[in-house]
């Protein structure tokens, strides 16, 4: 199944994507004369495992009929709804770097811009080894996002003043469920970043300012069920950038599989229904991968095989833009 929350006739709703039409659960309900309130929205949904996904799929299984007959009463073509984040207000945040060759790819960048060239071919090829070590290591790092700025399909990204190189960062992430269903779904995730400003961070206490800033962390444009990606490790990714660019990759690449890093967290604390869990940026799908960056007014589509496309629009340059520590763009 393919879940959404989206706004239309200035209702939100919580429902399905099915065959060009978002379908509110309280619509089908109805359809079908029943009450199951755990499918009121996916905070209930995700706390209600697996009984909400066996009602939920028992309702899913009647769209397609409804369609053909044409009774779409109570459905809305998808085209003209709104769509939200599939967790708005997820319970936490948490991101992974489990694709080494993007890690090489980005550390080769950051030190052409920082310190140059010859710098970047020196200090790269000492890093790679360390990068890839890290990236399978039987506590592979992470970090905590900033989760209450999450945005959805269509949405415009963050750009703080502090930075001339916003950049996008395509990721398969997995959303908690409850013991026993543990991962609930799939989606996109857009880790929007100021790579301007992330250097002197990766070398201190972490990613901040080129990670927390509003807007910036884009879901979307579904949850997807399990039974709908029987290998997440197998989807083909293609980021468009307006016009200008198209950059292709794989989520073949991450080093660990999704059911690890869901074990490896609940090794550290108690994981509660609707944490979002980053894999990690897919190589080559960046700016900083490939030293190529996003321009005012953009739209950026990130589409996942099975998963959907999430589509992020890039804002205007922010007033009182601040110098940059690279090469000023604008």
């Amino acid at each position: 199944m393919k879940l959404l929350n989206f706004l239309a006739d200035g209702q939100a709703h919580f429902g399905l994507a099915v065959d060009g039409y978002a379908v509110p659960f309280t619509a089908l309900q109805a359809h079908e004369r029943t009450s199951f309130p755990e499918l009121e929205s996916i905070y209930t949904y995700l706390e209600s495992l697996p009984e909400s996904f066996e009602h939920a799929s028992m309702l899913a299984d009647r769209v397609p009929g409804l369609i053909e007959l044409g009774d779409t009463q109570g459905m809305y073509p998808i085209i003209g709804v709104r769509i939200l984040p599939p967790i708005p207000k997820p319970a936490a945040l948490l991101d992974f770097a489990l694709t080494p060759r993007h890690l090489v790819n980005s550390m080769r960048t950051m030190l052409r811009h920082e310190f140059g060239l010859l710098a970047s071919r020196l200090v790269s090829s000492l890093l790679e080894k360390r990068m890839y070590r890290m990236s399978s290591s039987p506590t592979p790092p992470y970090y905590k996002g900033n989760h209450l700025s999450v945005i959805g399909d269509h949405d415009e990204i963050g750009w703080p003043s502090y930075t001339s190189y916003p950049d996008i960062e395509p990721e398969l992430a997995i959303l908690t469920g409850r013991p026993g269903h543990k991962i609930a779904g799939y989606m996109i995730f857009n880790d929007a970043s100021a790579r301007d400003v992330q250097f002197p961070e990766m070398f201190g206490s972490g990613p901040a300012r080129s990670k927390d800033f509003s807007k910036g962390n884009g879901l979307g444009p579904f949850l997807v069920t399990p039974d709908e990606i029987p290998d997440p490790l197998s989807l083909n990714v293609i980021a468009r950038v307006g016009e200008r660019f198209v950059w292709k990759g794989s989520t073949l690449e991450y080093a660990v599989r999704p059911e690890r890093v869901v074990d490896y967290f609940e090794g550290i604390f108690t994981l509660v229904p609707g944490v979002v869990l980053g894999m990690g940026t897919i190589p080559g799908c960046t700016g900083l991968d490939n030293d190529q960056w996003i321009e005012p007014g953009e739209i950026v589509e990130i589409m996942f095989e099975g998963l959907g496309t999430l589509h992020q629009k890039v804002p205007t340059v922010p007033a009182g833009l601040e110098k940059s520590r690279w090469e000023q763009r604008f």
